[in-house]
């Protein structure tokens, strides 16, 4: 993180005249802690995007959990009262991204265990069947930004932020609500046009059906389906 370095212009005032003295110009002082280098920091949230990423790609739900803000399992168990119980008029309200996202939580999982389950463990549920993160693997991680107080990063491509995380006693985590919260904007812009014609809900449907390899059975508008749980992995 560039540092501007003060040059320190002090005017001396005696009892003569003024005189104005110029200080050498003094080297850029290295944290005390090397922790709070700025380089050793950027890296810090690099890993731990790779280690998130690398959860994900393993369905490790324990590592995974560990990785994301606490913030995450209020907003999956807001996903999951909404994937249960939301009417179409109530999906129609809600941003685009949470529609998605609900649409494909009730397409993928049953009610059964929609209702087994709370935030956390559909948080669970998504990671073991890949539900979460699709194409962070991919992202360059070159580019990091910091808040001033180095609480907040953001992974950035191409000068424009794509990934969140925030700094606490367990390190860098990285903030789902809060990505889901900044990329909102541009999936509502994108499908602008067809929300103006079909409404939300029948564009976030259109959008799943076309990048999905399956059949997207029309009744996950009303619910979720109910599936055969049988063979599904539950979350700890």
């Amino acid at each position: 993180m560039a540092r501007r370095l003060c040059l320190g212009l002090i005017l001396a005032l005696t009892a003569c005249k003024p005189t104005i003295i110029y200080d050498e110009p003094k080297p850029e002082q290295r944290p005390s802690d090397p922790a709070d280098d700025p380089l050793v920091v950027h890296e810090a949230v690099r890993e731990a995007v790779r280690g998130y990423t690398a959860a994900l790609a393993q369905r490790d739900v324990e590592a995974a959990t560990a990785l994301v803000v606490d913030d995450t399992f209020w907003f999956y168990e807001d996903l999951r009262v909404a994937a249960l119980r939301a009417t179409r008029e109530q999906l129609e309200a809600l941003d685009m991204m949470s529609v998605l996202m609900v649409l494909q939580i009730r397409a993928t999982i049953g009610r059964a265990e929609l209702e087994a389950v709370d935030g956390r463990g559909l948080f669970g549920l998504a990671v073991t069947k890949g539900m979460v993160g699709e194409g962070l693997d991919q992202v360059p991680l070159d580019d990091v930004w910091l808040d001033d107080v180095r609480t907040t990063a953001s992974i950035n491509v191409e000068g424009q932020p794509i990934a969140w995380l925030r700094k606490n006693e367990a390190g860098w985590q990285i903030d789902i609500p809060e990505i889901v919260r900044r990329l909102g904007p541009a999936i509502e812009a994108a499908v602008r046009e067809q929300v103006a014609a079909d409404g939300k809900l029948r564009a976030a449907y259109t959008r799943l059906e076309i990048n999905s390899d399956e059949y997207l059975d029309v009744a996950i508008l009303d619910g979720p389906l109910e599936l055969d749980e049988g063979a599904s992995e539950h979350a700890p």
